[in-house]
């Protein structure tokens, strides 16, 4: 292994560590720079394995249980994700599209857990011990890699917790923020389609894209549906070829200008995709819908809504998140935010298409060539080549030796 290559691995690491821990004390920084070489180069949760990662002089108990105190105790989020959110702000453009939902770290032997909550396993379709997060990311312009602005870990059983909407309503509002005078799109899965969140929508004029369940009532003609109902009666006129995880779809598409019985007065759009699954997949927009470039339009973006699943994937494949072990819930929420920022490192990196990029690339050595979504091999090419550091990044830490510190000495 080159030397260049390993110097310029770390590199990276050590000067987005320093971006994200901007204003913060020098122990701070030094800390989040330890754990996010630990998990580009160990690809693990466990405060363990970082210590392993570091190499550092000491004992490895010694390192484990700096960490330890330091995440446990660690209370900057504030600036973390001010910092955060300024890297990730020049990738932003107009008309993009903002990907929202839901994801759970379940952890079904757990007992010692801070408050360790029920969660619902979507993998396995079951009720078990665990954590949710609310994720919201945004489909990069280029490449279309998810790149996430807002992740938060959450338990029911928190005493502050009031509402999964309300966390949900907490990352929309980070966003609007962040957007600022630019227009965006919120592309959401059918467990999001309620009248609350719709409404939260209509109130901040956000244009959004919502995959409705078969229980929700509509308006067409002045007469009253239930979507299944409705979606029926339109087969599909407008025919589309697509590619979902890898697999070649045929899908017909139709759309219906419906209203809601809770915005009486308001026009939306029902479109019905046929091809997908047994049953018809029904979207509602508030977009407006003129021409067949606009349905086409409306389910690509839907479409879109999978690169965040593959988020998810790589979180739990690649750094194995849900093997994290911290009994501290500040620690978990810590471990799991540095994970999502050091994935949002990665998606910014594979956008920008460096040349560095093909040599972690190359390393990864990975069986197909030509693929869309990279961070499997970014990730992987990076950890083959830190795997050969031996001497840690001890060397890029600003530790001040003293060489005068003025002590009282007493001679005896």
């Amino acid at each position: 292994m080159k030397s260049t290559e390993i110097y310029q691995a770390k590199r990276e690491i050590i000067n987005y560590a320093k971006k994200l821990t901007l204003g913060m004390s020098k122990p701070t920084t030094n800390f989040v720079m330890d754990m996010l070489y630990g998990l580009a180069k160990g690809r693990s949760p466990l405060l363990a394995e970082i210590s392993r990662a570091l190499n550092e002089d000491i004992t490895l108990l010694g390192t484990l249980k700096r960490l330890s105190r330091n995440a446990t105790n660690f209370h900057d989020y504030a600036k973390l994700d001010q910092n955060y959110l300024a890297a990730v702000q020049p990738q932003l453009k107009d008309d993009m599209l903002v990907i929202v939902d839901n994801s759970d770290i379940t952890k079904p032997y757990g007992e010692k857990f801070e408050a360790l909550g029920r969660v619902h396993d979507g993998s396995k379709g079951v009720t078990e011990k665990g954590y949710l997060t609310t994720n919201i990311t945004v489909a990069t312009s280029k490449t279309k890699q998810p790149l996430p602005l807002y992740s938060h870990l959450f338990s029911a059983e928190e005493t502050d917790f009031i509402s999964t909407n309300v966390e949900t309503y907490r990352g929309l509002n980070r966003v609007d923020q962040l957007f600022g005078d630019k227009k965006y799109t919120v592309v959401m899965d059918r467990g999001y389609d309620a009248n609350d969140i719709i409404t939260f929508l209509m109130q901040k004029q956000t244009d959004f894209i919502m995959r409705l369940t078969d229980k929700r009532w509509v308006h067409y003609q002045d007469k009253a549906y239930k979507v299944p109902e409705l979606a029926q009666r339109r087969k599909g006129k407008i025919a589309f070829d697509s590619q979902i995880k890898g697999k070649d779809y045929h899908l017909k598409i139709s759309h219906i200008k419906v209203t809601l019985p809770a915005f009486k007065g308001r026009a939306f759009f029902m479109v019905v995709v046929y091809g997908y699954g047994e049953k018809p997949m029904k979207l509602l927009t508030n977009k407006v819908i003129t021409s067949k470039a606009d349905v086409l339009r409306i389910v690509k973006s839907y479409l879109t809504r999978w690169r965040i699943e593959e988020l998810f994937r790589v979180q739990k494949q690649e750094y194995h998140l849900e093997k994290i072990r911290t009994l501290s819930l500040n620690s978990l929420q810590l471990i799991h935010r540095l994970i999502t920022y050091l994935l949002g490192h990665h998606a910014i990196k594979i956008e920008a298409g460096l040349s560095f990029n093909e040599i972690l690339y190359r390393k990864a050595q990975c069986l197909r060539q030509a693929v869309r979504f990279k961070f499997y091999r970014y990730i992987r090419g990076l950890a083959a080549i830190l795997k050969f550091d031996v001497s840690g990044i001890r060397h890029f830490k600003c530790i001040e030796q003293r060489h005068d510190p003025r002590q009282l000495c007493l001679v005896i």
